[in-house]
């Protein structure tokens, strides 16, 4: 999420940022586009039965919205550029770089809310290991 934010998305682990959508009234105020982070479970490889962290694997994935499918795309390529074949800081952890899992989906419309926002879905992954 530091990433992210400090390259200017706005983001949300699980949930709509502060400051994130409609500023007042859905669809007459501004509309700020965001990424929600869900983190997946990842996955260690253990080196023997009593180190159980040796090597992390962290999938991910950003749904970014906007009220028009270019604010969407927009988002989208503000997230990307922040983190591809960048390399996080892990206190205590040696990390590589962030590469995006290839996803093929559209960037969809929810009619379903009034009004309509749109969505994109990234998915990323990034491995670490002890320093």
């Amino acid at each position: 999420m530091v990433l992210l934010a400090a390259a200017g998305v706005l983001v949300g682990r699980g949930k709509v940022p502060a400051g994130g959508g409609w500023a007042s009234n859905p669809g007459t105020s501004t509309f700020t586009g965001y990424a929600v982070l869900y983190p997946f479970g990842g996955t260690d490889e253990a080196t023997s039965l009593a180190q159980t962290h040796a090597s992390l694997d962290f999938p991910f994935q950003l749904t970014c919205v906007g009220a028009t499918q270019d604010q969407a795309a927009g988002v989208m390529d503000a997230a990307r550029a922040a983190l591809i074949g960048v390399t996080p800081a892990v206190v205590g952890r040696t990390a590589y770089p962030v590469y995006p899992v290839p996803l093929s989906r559209p960037i969809t419309r929810d009619d379903a809310v009034a009004p309509p926002v749109h969505y994109g879905t990234l998915q990323f992954h990034f491995r670490s290991d002890p320093a």
